[in-house]
């Protein structure tokens, strides 16, 4: 059993190299497409630095080629992406994407077969005037009357009726499968409060329909994560911490086997505290001494209560005894050699995320999700396992989903999605505050340029209570 997981694990660390490596050569590809158009503007059609600048870069093509049947890049909203793979850019890629993007061109595919004398006409092509290629004409009728084959250009993707459809369609199905999520650990509760063997079946089938709309859509139940009712703290903090450590399992290319048996885990890991009165849970003052003792008892009365459940795996048991066990203040105590299960970190971490950003009775106010990323990356090391934190804010970037940034142009942009700059997320502009801009506003990517200069930059964030904004109305 301990062979097949560790084998897992193997697979999953070579899956991630990779895919980072592929994300390499095709950023690499694109650097020498650059490289081509800029020498076919100095340089006259058989000169040797753009002969050899062309026959370098179908070499790259080639490479790509094994085992695909076109090398396709895209160009949506200011990042550059191969297939599905989110390319890092520079000021010059994001230039060259201009260029293509003045031209009407939205994407490119190589196809096999690609010559270096193709290549060097379509860069000629780009160094004419926009109106070459998004004419009336269009640019693959242009290019074919060029000789170019092995060359298909795509129009700009627009977001249209359809699209917009689609995307609320999606939306529609992560809410239902929060609730789905909130009805199975109630559920679960109720069985263990009133004595009830419960099924882990509905749990399980939740947790795996998780997992796969997670690894095809992580940012829209990762939006649905920012949701906060202090009415049910419970449900709500333990639905949250599943969707983070999925969301983190997903991202570490953990197999989905391991995945889902992760966000089971989290999703119960607070299941002690059923015994806890619900008048300590929610109590607005401090603990006394005797109080803080019982709730530090959840964590050994979760992993026994755990014990009694049929088909419950020994992670779940684990990380519910093992997640408070970080920092100098963690519990219950252990020796000091005892190294704790990864899982078990992961749930602490994603669980102490979930804790800070959490509207709870007893709080003033919650936490903005930039402070507590700021906070973690305070405690990686003491606390927090410091390549899991890298991990995390690699994923949530450093303004999480719900963030309100102000940009230099006087506007305000809500985090929609994480792009490949940390510094950069994809932001809906707000004007109104009211949550009608979730159907009829602009959405934009902070990586967008002009000129080779972004056109919006952040200067600072805004705490969506202190401007009253209903952050539900715009991700729930």
């Amino acid at each position: 059993m301990a062979d097949g997981h560790d084998e897992s694990r193997g697979d999953a660390k070579q899956s991630f190299y990779a895919k980072q490596q592929l994300i390499g050569s095709a950023r690499s590809a694109f650097q020498l497409l650059s490289a081509v158009i800029k020498n076919a503007a100095l340089y006259p059609e058989a000169h040797p630095s753009l002969l050899t600048s062309a026959d370098k870069f179908r070499g790259k093509i080639e490479q790509l080629l094994e085992n695909r049947k076109e090398v396709a890049f895209y160009f949506v909203g200011g990042e550059l992406f191969f297939e599905t793979f989110s390319i890092p850019i520079d000021q010059g890629l994001s230039l060259l994407m201009e260029q293509f993007s003045s031209r009407d061109v939205g994407g490119l595919a190589f196809k096999p077969g690609l010559t270096s004398p193709e290549l060097i006409q379509l860069a000629a092509l780009m160094n004419k005037e926009p109106d070459v290629l998004s004419g009336q004409e269009g640019g693959n009728e242009v290019i074919a009357k060029q000789g170019i084959t092995h060359v298909e250009l795509h129009r700009i993707l627009l977001v249209d009726k359809d699209t917009g459809n689609a995307i609320k369609e999606g939306k529609k199905k992560a809410s239902e499968m929060y609730k789905d999520a909130m009805d199975a650990v109630k559920e679960m509760v109720q069985a263990v409060q009133q004595g009830r063997v419960s099924s882990l079946r509905k749990m399980n089938t939740m947790v795996q329909s998780m997992v796969d709309y997670v690894l095809e859509n992580r940012d829209a139940l990762m939006g649905l994560s920012c949701i906060k009712m202090y009415d049910e703290y419970t449900f709500v903090h333990s639905v949250n911490t599943s969707i983070l450590a999925v969301a983190l399992g997903s991202f570490l290319s953990f197999d989905k086997q391991q995945i889902a048996a992760l966000g089971v885990a989290a999703l119960m890991h607070d299941i002690g505290k059923v015994d806890v009165p619900h008048e300590i849970i929610n109590k607005p003052g401090k603990l006394t001494f005797e109080e803080w003792e019982q709730v530090k008892r959840h964590p050994v009365e979760g992993a026994l209560l755990l014990a009694d459940v049929p088909g419950v795996s020994k992670l779940a048991m684990v990380a519910a005894f093992e997640h408070h066990q970080h920092g100098s203040q963690g519990y219950p105590k252990v020796g000091d050699n005892v190294q704790r299960h990864p899982f078990s970190q992961i749930v602490s971490l994603v669980d102490a995320y979930e804790a800070l950003t959490a509207a709870r009775v007893y709080y003033s106010a919650q936490m903005p999700v930039d402070q507590a990323i700021r906070v973690l990356l305070a405690k990686r090391g003491s606390a927090f396992h410091p390549i899991l934190v890298k991990a995390f804010v690699n994923m949530t970037g450093l303004f999480p989903i719900g963030t309100i940034l102000k940009l230099d142009t006087g506007e305000f942009g809500l985090v929609r999605h994480q792009t490949r700059d940390l510094m950069r997320p994809r932001v809906l502009l707000l004007t109104k505050f009211d949550g009608s801009e979730k159907d009829t506003g602009t959405e934009t990517s902070l990586l967008e340029t002009a000129g080779g200069k972004y056109k919006r930059s952040i200067v600072g964030t805004i705490n969506p209570h202190d401007m009253k904004i209903n952050l539900k109305k715009y991700l729930g």
